[in-house]
């Protein structure tokens, strides 16, 4: 009876927790940034902007290619963590990041990225960009991030300014009513150096039909014609749905333009 009692009360003993335990509470982070309230004229506002630099970058005195993120707010921290783990296996270089914040004012993503794009396509240009190369150590070469009307907004950017960014990373673009004349104008642009664009879209079920159908079409576009200096991928994210397609979209896309 008491080699019994000692055995369940070993037993026991595998399943009860200690009673004396440390526990404490630690932040988790991903790394430092920058704020930056950044006065645009050319916007008539002052711009958020979160800019992380590489872990060595006060020690080392080399220089490094900037991605740039749209939406900036939202997927700053995901970028972070991916681009480290690829750089950790020496598949992505050291990035400067920029993310750009979206404006408070009512309409103001949808003003920004469809309504007004040439006037934001004109703050990234003429005041953004060269804020950034002149006052960190930047290569000159950039990388453009967006997702949904974000991507929208840098296809439309590869087609009309391609000389801003060296790749493109575009996560579901709406493209529905604009696939010809989208194309058309990236077919003409004759690109003075080498492109990349990676593209992807969420299945039909999660986007919807006219979204799917357009971005669908949009790929027969560049599959039927080669285009100079245009490297592309296009691909279908199984499973995802809108929302989840721009983590998975952008830690596969930094992965590919790079290498």
């Amino acid at each position: 009876m008491k080699s019994s009692l000692l055995i369940l009360l070993i037993f026991i003993g595998h399943f009860v927790p200690a009673a004396a335990q440390t526990i404490t509470e630690k932040a988790l982070s991903v790394g430092n940034i920058l704020q930056i309230e950044f006065p645009s004229q050319v916007l008539n506002q002052a711009r958020m902007l979160s800019v992380y630099l590489p872990e060595n970058y006060h020690h080392a005195k080399k220089a490094y290619p900037t991605l740039y993120l749209l939406d900036g707010e939202r997927h700053l921290p995901h970028a972070v963590l991916a681009t480290r783990l690829y750089q950790d296996l020496g598949a992505v270089p050291e990035l400067i990041i920029v993310a750009i914040h979206n404006h408070t004012e009512e309409d103001a993503r949808e003003n920004d990225f469809y309504h007004h794009r040439e006037k934001f396509s004109k703050f990234i240009g003429q005041e953004l960009q060269p804020y950034m190369n002149n006052t960190y150590r930047t290569t000159g070469s950039s990388t453009l991030y967006g997702h949904s009307l974000a991507a929208y907004f840098a296809l439309n950017l590869l087609a009309t300014e391609p000389d801003l960014f060296a790749n493109y990373i575009l996560a579901g673009p709406p493209l529905q009513g604009q696939v010809k004349d989208m194309y058309h104008n990236l077919a003409n642009r004759k690109f003075a150096e080498n492109k990349k664009l990676y593209i992807t879209m969420a299945p039909e079920a999660a986007e919807g039909e006219q979204v799917y159908r357009a971005y669908d079409q949009f790929v027969q576009h560049l599959s039927a014609q080669t285009l100079a200096n245009l490297k592309w991928k296009a691909e279908e994210m199984a499973v995802q749905s809108h929302i989840s397609n721009y983590y998975i979209s952008f830690f596969k896309g930094i992965f590919w333009v790079f290498n």
